[in-house]
C-alpha cells in the first residue's frame, strides 16, 4: 500500500510539472510602442507582440526591435528565462529628432560641395567671410592656412541621453576648370553609443545634420554669392 502511495505521489508530481515545461517553452513578447517591428532570429514576424516557442535545441532567441524615432535594440531572451510574458521598452531616438537629413529635403550630411565665388570676390574679402562662419558655428578651428585656402574645424560634440553625434567643417579650394574662384565644403557628422566611449573606432557616418548647422552650406554659399 505504502509502494502504490509513492507511485501516485510520483505520478501527480509529474504531471504538474508538465504545464511549467510547457510555459518555459512559449513566451510571449511585448514592445513599447506598439508600431516596433519585431525581428526574430532576424526574420521581421509582427509589430508590437510576438508570440515565441522555443525549439527543444534553442537556449536562447535574438530579437531586435526597431520603430521611426526610436533606438533599435538588439537583445537576447533566454527559454530558462522564469517570466512567461517578457516587456521591453526602446528609447526615444534624441539624436534623429533633433536632426535632418534626406527625408527633410537636407541632404548634406558627409557630402562635398563645390562652391564657386561671384565674380569679382577678392580673395581675401573671401576668407574672412569663411572664417567668421567656421568660428561661429564651431569652438575650435584646427587649420587655418590661407595661403592654401583650407579651413578644418574640431569636432563639436553633442551628447544626448544614449547617444553622441560629432560634426566637423572642412574648407578647401578647389582647381575646376572655371577661372572662377572655388571652394570643396563639406560638413562631417558621425554618431556613436554614449557608452561606447570618445574612440575614433565608436564613431561611424551619420547621414543626418544636427539642426543647428541645418544652414551651414546654404550660409557659405549665399555668402560667396553663387549657386551649388
Amino acid at each position: 500500500m505504502k509502494n502504490k502511495l509513492i507511485l501516485i505521489f510520483t505520478s501527480l508530481l509529474f504531471l504538474t510539472s508538465i504545464p511549467n515545461i510547457a510555459s518555459a517553452q512559449r513566451k510571449k513578447v511585448f514592445v513599447i510602442p506598439e508600431n516596433a517591428k519585431i525581428f526574430y532570429n532576424g526574420q521581421e514576424v509582427g509589430n508590437g507582440s510576438y508570440d515565441i516557442k522555443f525549439s527543444k535545441n534553442e537556449d536562447f532567441v535574438i530579437l531586435k526591435f526597431e520603430a521611426p524615432g526610436y533606438i533599435t535594440k538588439t537583445v537576447k531572451l533566454f527559454k530558462n528565462n522564469p517570466n512567461k510574458t517578457v516587456s521591453y521598452t526602446l528609447s526615444e531616438d534624441e539624436a534623429m529628432l533633433s536632426s535632418v537629413g534626406g527625408d527633410e529635403g537636407v541632404d548634406v550630411a558627409n557630402k562635398t560641395f563645390t562652391i564657386t565665388c561671384k565674380d569679382g570676390m577678392d580673395q581675401d574679402i573671401v576668407w574672412k567671410r569663411l572664417m567668421n562662419i567656421a568660428i561661429r558655428y564651431f569652438e575650435n578651428v584646427e587649420v587655418r592656412d590661407k595661403s592654401a585656402g583650407w579651413i578644418k574645424t574640431g569636432w563639436n560634440r553633442t551628447s544626448f541621453a544614449y547617444q553622441v553625434v560629432r560634426t566637423r567643417l572642412e574648407i578647401r579650394l578647389a582647381f575646376t576648370d572655371s577661372d572662377k574662384l572655388s571652394y570643396d565644403v563639406k560638413l562631417s557628422s558621425e554618431i556613436a553609443d554614449k557608452d561606447c566611449g570618445a574612440s575614433d573606432q565608436c564613431f561611424s557616418k551619420y547621414d543626418r545634420i544636427l539642426r543647428k548647422y541645418e544652414q551651414l552650406i546654404s550660409e557659405i554659399q549665399t555668402s560667396l554669392g553663387s549657386n551649388f
